[in-house]
């Protein structure tokens, strides 16, 4: 007999991810994009716009970048940030959304989180139809 604990399942790795910003109570923009282009988000024209319109600039928000073909698990995210309200631009970025979202359509999640998902920010600075669908979600989201 070991005095060693027996190890019955294999430890869960935690998908790495990436951070600008400090505000933890704040809104949470989730991407996943080359780390070069990540540094540059928050001088992003569309993304400062798109805070500005709902009253907020770039030093509220935390943005977070997935660094991994695999979701960002929401709790992980919550044992350092507050998350309340969380805007996804891509697919498959939190775990508790994976399967239980559509585009431009937020939902309330686990402890009252709001989310939105969105398509790539890229893909929405140059498409007007796709904005029209963001800004209606987000009037629903924070200005309601």
């Amino acid at each position: 007999m070991s005095d060693q604990p027996q190890r019955t399942a294999p430890p869960l790795t935690e998908t790495p991810y990436s951070t600008l910003g400090s505000n933890a109570n704040g809104l949470v923009i989730i991407v996943r994009m080359d780390p070069v282009r990540f540094q540059r988000l928050p001088k992003n024209v569309f993304l400062n716009n798109l805070l500005k319109a709902i009253r907020l600039i770039v030093e509220d928000v935390v943005i977070i970048n997935v660094e991994s073909h695999l979701p960002v698990a929401l709790s992980t995210l919550r044992q350092k940030l507050a998350a309340k309200q969380i805007i996804g631009f891509g697919k498959n970025l939190l775990d508790v959304a994976v399967y239980k979202t559509q585009l431009y359509e937020p939902v309330l999640l686990v402890n009252d989180v709001a989310y939105l998902p969105a398509a790539e920010i890229e893909l929405l600075e140059e498409d007007t139809s796709r904005k029209k669908l963001l800004w209606q979600a987000m009037q629903r989201m924070f200005l309601s």
